[in-house]
């Protein structure tokens, strides 16, 4: 089967590089042994194609330094290549249309697949439904809702609209938990989450002082500011590790409150120092406003680490599952609460990792690309 897939994050965008990206990478290069899969995704300043065996990545847009041009360009240059290389117009095309739309020899042809993933955002809606003729799926993340609205104002509402309409168009979709299949009110998505790799499972738990978080550093989305004013609130130690676009933003928050001391960005970190990061913590928060699944929730559990997670409906699988804790959110002062109560009680600790440990059995990646790859055999099949 050929299989394309457009998505604007890869997992080395430095404004983004988030789960979706990371889903993308790990359930691909895995049926790359059986298919021919070409991912589409959006520049950014160093990005080149390349391919790993059957996997090819294809970058388009701006390679400006500037996020909010290359979410616009892609946007507008992912639609572009699918509406000149329509099956359906193909017979109205010149020659010479024809020849610009497949660029160079090595560029993708949509022609030349049998099933396209859209990965939406209501940033970047490439509205293929209207474009193509193919088997089409529409993959679905996470619902920002009303923070467009707390975030942009009046600019958020036709975001917000996007969001709310866009995924009805759609007969395939998949979303990554529950509770944004509840959320975004499309009863006919097939549920898939994301995964884990085996080697987490390898690793030996162990309680250095500190709290860890790991993940993008976005301070809205991820509730990182929530984190910082609950850090003014107890005696411990918070590290964030990650990238992204709001790091300096952050940083001048940690100086603000006064926390230099107590709060250390790390930046990225590659998975073998991740792991160990995760494995050596007392506790993972993942305080965020809005989500998926969460990727680094089911990391933690690997690692046998209990999570604090805000009680939106996506996250509420790990404190169902009895290995995590939830905080109302955007409360700093219930976030101080359940930290002090995880940091002071350790058989609690213990008790919750265990739980976390086998429940993330149930979470690897090879099971998920294997039900991904059923999903999309069926569709193409329909």
């Amino acid at each position: 089967m050929k299989i394309f897939h457009l998505i604007y994050d890869h997992i080395n965008n430095p404004w983004v590089g988030g789960g979706g990206a990371v889903r993308v990478y790990e359930i691909y290069k895995r049926l790359a042994e059986r298919h021919h899969i070409t991912v589409v995704c959006g520049k950014y300043p160093g990005a080149e194609d390349y391919e790993e065996g059957d996997l090819r990545f294809h970058f388009v847009g701006s390679s400006k330094n500037n996020y909010v041009l290359s979410t616009f360009c892609y946007a507008v240059k992912a639609a572009q290549f699918l509406f000149l290389n329509s099956k359906l117009r193909t017979a109205r095309l010149s020659h010479s249309a024809r020849a610009r739309a497949e660029g160079s020899p090595k560029s993708p042809n949509s022609e030349l697949y049998d099933i396209v993933i859209e990965d939406f955002a209501p940033y970047n809606p490439l509205f293929s439904r209207f474009i193509i003729d193919k088997p089409l799926v529409l993959q679905i993340h996470h619902k920002e809702g009303i923070n467009l609205f707390n975030r942009y104002f009046v600019l958020g509402c036709p975001f917000m609209l996007i969001e709310t309409f866009y995924p009805r168009l759609f007969n395939n979709i998949i979303c990554v938990s529950e509770g944004s299949r509840r959320k975004f009110n499309v009863a006919n998505a097939t549920i898939i989450p994301n995964g884990i790799d085996n080697k987490l499972f390898e690793v030996e738990p162990s309680d250095d002082d500190y709290i860890g978080y790991v993940g993008r550093l976005h301070i809205h989305n991820k509730g990182l500011d929530t984190a910082i004013r609950a850090m003014d609130l107890i005696d411990s130690r918070l590290i964030i590790a990650g990238k992204g676009r709001d790091e300096l933003r952050l940083q001048s928050l940690v100086r603000r409150f006064g926390l230099s001391g107590k709060v250390e960005l790390i930046g990225h970190l590659n998975d073998a120092k991740k792991i160990e990061f995760l494995a050596n913590s007392k506790v993972v928060i993942i305080p965020s406003r809005y989500e998926g699944q969460g990727i680094v929730v089911l990391e933690a559990a690997a690692c046998g680490k209990p999570v604090i997670v805000s009680d939106i409906p996506e996250l509420r699988y790990a404190v169902d599952a009895g290995f995590g804790l939830s905080f109302k959110t955007g409360d700093a002062i219930d976030l101080a609460e359940k930290m002090k109560l995880l940091l002071e009680d350790e058989s609690l600790r213990r008790e919750l990792g265990k739980k976390a440990r086998e429940y993330a059995k149930n979470y690897i990646w090879d099971k998920i690309a294997e039900e991904y790859e059923r999903f999309l055999v069926e569709a193409v099949a329909r």
